[in-house]
Order: structure tokens, then sequence, then C-alpha cells
């Protein structure tokens, strides 16, 4: 049980982080 709710507690937390990187990368190339 612990190991399912890992999972799935971790596929939004990549997401958050991989979406930040995604915009500070975005904004440092653009600026």
């Amino acid at each position: 049980m612990p190991q399912e709710k890992q999972e799935v507690d971790e596929a939004p937390v990549t997401e958050e982080v991989l979406v930040e990187e995604v915009s500070i990368d975005g904004m440092c190339g653009v600026y």
C-alpha cells in the first residue's frame, strides 16, 4: 500500500518540478 501511494504522489510532484524547470529555463533563454 505505501509503495502504491508513493508512486501516485511522485507523479504530480515530478510534473510540477518539470514545469518549474522548463519555465525557469525558458525565461533564462528568452531574457
